[in-house]
């Protein structure tokens, strides 16, 4: 498992989805300062959290919106899926 910092870590499911491990509650918005293999058209949800999230990269970092229901859908860790389409 890669990790950035302290409180993030990656993981990968080869040919389906990219995974975010926040150890660390999000604010509003999680930035990921390190290259997310993201393209337009991805999907990026939270697990435990139905709905599909709003992302967008900045300055070569991913940005994503975390809505106040999806940060109290974590409890230990906050698991965030880049689902990558065709």
């Amino acid at each position: 498992m890669a990790q950035l910092g302290e409180d993030l870590r990656f993981t990968v499911r080869p040919g389906e989805a990219f995974y975010i491990h926040s150890l660390a509650e999000p604010g509003p918005t999680l930035t990921v300062e390190a290259p997310v293999p993201v393209r337009s058209g991805d999907e990026v949800t939270m697990l435990g959290h139905d709905r599909p999230l709003s992302w967008t990269l900045r300055n070569g970092a991913l940005v994503v919106d975390v809505p106040a229901a999806a940060r109290r859908a974590g409890r230990y860790v906050w698991v965030f899926k880049v689902e990558w389409r065709d």
